[in-house]
């Protein structure tokens, strides 16, 4: 302990011939030691995601933190996450899996989230977003016709005409009736994703998306 020897170095000096002063302690080193505060639970955790250009916040890596519940720990990288409908995919890429609409993650959805932004790519736009060519073939497969415009999509499938809140159809009754007394029918996109595919299947009713190990269902 340090006043015990504060103590003793004073005895020794009323007790030894007059010595040049000595240089004092340093303030922090003359007050006692205290133990280091416990880290704070509420900082981000030191891991590299962003979603739609700009990095995780706050109460927005709890909301990860409940998802990964359910998908598994997401690698570092970046994102995007369209969260009228759910859908999201690697920056810059296609869609590659529908989460539960509403998230707070990350900012507003970029024009360019796909790679596009201009409308020189695909010329569809879907909430805000420029689809990849990937995510038009895959609704050309669905629907039968994908019209370029700007359009949006909620959770539930219904689509309408960006700016007109009254829905114009629904997607997933439109392929399930597309897909009545048709034939079954697979493709598969080589390259689709970030050193994987994506493979596109039909029983004639129900078409199906999986991609990195995840699926999903017309319906579903």
């Amino acid at each position: 302990m340090l006043a015990p020897a504060l103590t003793a170095l004073l005895a020794l000096a009323s007790a030894a011939p007059p010595q040049p002063p000595r240089p004092s302690l340093p303030r922090d080193a003359a007050e006692p030691l205290r133990p280091n505060p416990r880290p704070d639970a509420s900082r981000a955790p030191a891991r590299k995601l962003t979603f739609n250009g700009r990095p995780l916040v706050g109460a927005q890596w709890q909301t990860l933190a409940r998802l990964e519940r359910h998908i598994g720990t997401l690698p570092d990288g970046a994102y995007w996450y369209d969260p009228r409908c759910g859908a999201s995919g690697r920056w810059g890429g296609p869609t590659l899996a529908f989460l539960p609409a509403g998230l707070e993650l990350g900012g507003p959805l970029p024009a360019e989230a796909s790679g596009g932004g201009s409308g020189a790519l695909t010329g569809v736009f879907i909430n805000g977003r420029e689809l990849d060519p990937v995510d038009v073939a895959g609704l050309r497969e669905a629907l039968g016709q994908v019209w370029p415009g700007r359009w949006w999509v909620d959770a539930q499938g219904n689509w309408g005409a960006e700016g007109n809140a009254l829905p114009m159809g629904n997607l997933v009754a439109a392929a399930r009736q597309r897909g009545q007394g048709r034939q079954a029918w697979s493709k598969r996109y080589e390259g689709a994703t970030p050193g994987g595919s994506m493979n596109l299947a039909s029983d004639g009713t129900t078409t199906c998306v999986s991609v990195s190990g995840y699926s999903r269902c017309t319906g579903e």
